[in-house]
C-alpha cells in the first residue's frame, strides 16, 4: 500500500490559463506544473483526480463554467499521471450530475454519496491524503472536510494550493484559522518530497 495517496482538485484551465473565467494570477500553477507534476511523474505516483462540471443547471450561480467539451473543462493534470476523475457539480465533491464530465445532456447535481465512496475506494488507497489544487477557500476545502469525515488523514501542500484570490496573506491566515485547521494541516512540498 502508498504511504500516501495524492489528491487533486479543479487543477481545470477555467481556473489556470488566462482565458478561464475563474483565472487569477497564482503561484501554486508555476509551482504545481514546474515543482510537483515533474516529481510525481518522476516517482511514477498516482493522482486522484476531482475535477468541476459547472454548466447549467445549477443552484447559486447563473454562469456556465467548467462546461465539459470546451476548454476551461480540461485538466492541467498529464493523463500519465491520473486515476478515474471524479466530476463534482458544486463546491462538495459529494454532489454530482447525470451525464457528468460528458458533452451531453444533462439536469441538475444530486448527491451521489455511494458513487463517490465507491470512487474513493478505487482511487484513494491510503488513508493519509496530500490535497493539492484550487481553491483553499472553496472546493479544496470541501474536499478537505469531507475526507476527514471520512476518517481520513488530511494534509494540503503549502505551495500547491492558493485561494481564489491567489493572495499568498489570504491562504497564510487561512491556514492558521478554524475551520481548515479543524479538518486539514498544511505540509511543506519539502517535507513530503523527502518521503516520496
Amino acid at each position: 500500500m502508498a504511504l500516501f495517496s495524492f489528491v487533486c482538485v479543479d487543477f481545470q484551465k477555467e481556473f489556470t490559463d488566462p482565458s478561464g473565467n475563474f483565472y487569477m494570477d497564482r503561484p501554486m500553477v508555476r509551482f504545481t506544473k514546474n515543482e510537483l507534476i515533474p516529481e510525481l511523474i518522476k516517482k511514477k505516483y498516482k493522482v486522484g483526480e476531482i475535477v468541476a462540471d459547472y454548466r447549467q443547471p445549477r443552484c447559486g450561480d447563473k454562469t456556465e463554467n467548467c462546461v465539459p467539451g470546451t476548454s476551461g473543462f480540461e485538466s492541467e493534470l498529464p493523463a500519465s499521471l491520473k486515476n478515474e476523475a471524479w466530476v463534482k457539480a458544486m463546491n462538495s465533491p459529494l454532489w454530482t450530475r447525470r451525464n457528468a464530465g460528458a458533452a451531453k445532456k444533462t439536469g441538475w447535481p444530486y448527491v451521489d454519496e455511494t458513487g463517490f465512496a465507491k470512487w474513493l475506494k478505487k482511487n484513494v488507497r491510503s488513508r493519509d491524503c496530500l490535497l493539492f489544487g484550487l481553491t483553499l477557500d472553496r472546493c479544496l476545502f470541501c474536499v478537505a472536510q469531507e475526507l476527514s469525515f471520512r476518517g481520513y488523514n488530511v494534509s494540503i501542500i503549502r505551495e500547491a494550493c492558493d485561494t481564489y484570490s491567489g493572495l499568498k496573506k489570504e491562504k497564510e491566515l487561512l491556514f492558521k484559522t478554524v475551520p481548515i485547521s479543524n479538518w486539514a494541516k498544511p505540509v511543506s512540498w519539502n517535507t513530503v518530497k523527502k518521503k516520496l
